[in-house]
């Protein structure tokens, strides 16, 4: 019976071997770029690839009497904020001053930043009486700041000893106006949600966007940790007070010609939501962020821009073709294979997963090497998984976030943004 079912198994897997030899070329690349197949292995080949003809990268030196002023917009910030003022205090590059904003906090944050004001460790506190928003926290604090260059940094996040110095080495290009730091998982290990997010910072963060720094194509410095120009940050309006202000003021520095960087050798370490339904409800704000800022706010769907720069067109094209497109086809592409298949589309999807597991595990380890981060079993146990968190359950709930954005605009109801200064922003839009 065992003998039997075994050969019935490999007479329906030589069937499939069958039907797949005789499907055209398009249909098995549509395959392939619906999972994810390709994407972070053609960047970590090609990483790998200009490390071997160029030479390992060496340390960038700071511009002559570079200046750096950090703001730390923080709400409830208080668990972390020690931590990243002490990060701070032991950069190579000493920053010139450290302000901390209060937006309203309700925990102990002012107590924490006083205290550490009154020791010498911050220059300046400002505190909002009721939140007024990141973006409003760090547009005040940019109008105080003396600095050459602004690091704005999330209250939890800590950096490495020479992520300042690193950063503020990019901006020796005078063409340079924003650059944003790789960024690790503090708290990998707590849960297999932690763990899944922090291999998919090291391909959607180091490797991903070390290949789109390689062709100019950087869409979004991250608010985890960025640094800018002050004078170009002031002349260009700040941030943005909607959701998604990295974005938005990424893509507005874009639009206006000034480059951006991707500093990979850079660290900083940020903690990550450790529970399934805390991950869902962050990703569903950055999607819809995306989607509304790269579409409704700059039309980047419209086929042909004027005076648009190739690497602006790259840029666009990533997350088009290899993000939104896949996304929304992915359940009908579903039904196709049903259809297609028929009994067979369970093995089909399965053959799927064991080629996707096989790339992830390569990309993992390929990662790891890329970046000197220490691999461990957990990682690794956690990659056998990857696929399945990647490429599907997250995709399918980019898919309900992208259709209720597309439906019903659930932007607009954000609440990142306190409710009074969505209310002014959507009637002053209005």
């Amino acid at each position: 019976m065992a003998a039997s079912g075994q050969n019935s198994v490999g007479v329906r897997v030589f069937e499939l071997a069958q039907h797949l030899a005789g499907t055209n070329l398009f249909s098995l690349m549509f395959a392939a770029l619906i999972f994810d197949i390709p994407r972070y292995t053609l960047s970590l080949i090609s990483l790998a690839l200009l490390i071997m003809l160029r030479g390992p990268s060496h340390s960038r030196t700071p511009p002559g009497g570079a200046s750096v002023s950090v703001i730390l917009p923080a709400f409830n910030g208080a668990a972390g904020l020690d931590r990243s003022i002490a990060s701070l205090r032991r950069q190579t590059l000493p920053p010139l001053e450290i302000i901390v904003v209060d937006d309203g906090s309700t925990d102990a944050t002012r107590a924490i930043a006083e205290r550490a004001r009154a020791r010498g460790e911050v220059d300046m506190v400002i505190c909002h009486g009721t939140r007024c928003g990141r973006s409003a926290a760090v547009n005040a604090a940019a109008r105080f700041a003396r600095g050459d260059l602004l690091l704005t940094a999330d209250s939890d996040t800590t950096f490495d000893p020479t992520t300042l110095a690193r950063m503020a080495g990019v901006l020796r290009d005078p063409r340079v106006a924003a650059a944003s730091c790789n960024i690790d998982v503090t708290n990998e290990r707590d849960t297999l949600t932690t763990g899944l997010q922090s291999v998919e910072y090291l391909m959607s963060l180091s490797a991903g966007r070390s290949f789109l720094d390689m062709i100019e194509a950087i869409a979004c410095c991250s608010g985890a940790c960025s640094m800018y120009r002050r004078d170009v940050f002031m002349r260009r309006g700040g941030l943005d007070v909607g959701p998604g202000e990295d974005l938005e003021f990424t893509l507005r520095l874009r639009r206006l010609g000034h480059a951006v960087r991707f500093v990979p050798d850079a660290w900083a370490t940020t903690a990550v939501p450790d529970n399934p339904v805390s991950l869902l409800r962050q990703r569903a704000r950055w999607d819809r962020d995306a989607l509304r800022i790269r579409f409704m706010m700059y039309g980047e769907f419209s086929l042909f821009h004027p005076r648009e720069r190739l690497p602006d067109t790259l840029q666009r094209l990533d997350f088009i073709v290899l993000d939104l497109i896949p996304t929304l086809m992915f359940p009908f592409y579903l039904i196709y294979i049903v259809a297609v298949f028929g009994g067979n589309a369970t093995l089909f999807l399965g053959a799927v997963y064991v080629l996707m597991l096989v790339i992830s595990l390569f990309n993992v380890a390929l990662a790891f090497a890329l970046f000197n981060r220490s691999a461990s079993f957990f990682s690794f146990s956690v990659a056998l998984i990857f696929p399945l968190y990647q490429g599907i359950v997250m995709k399918c709930a980019r898919f309900v976030t992208y259709s209720a954005e597309i439906l019903f605009a659930t932007s607009r109801h954000d609440d990142f943004v306190p409710p009074r200064v969505r209310r002014a922003l959507l009637s002053g839009r209005g």
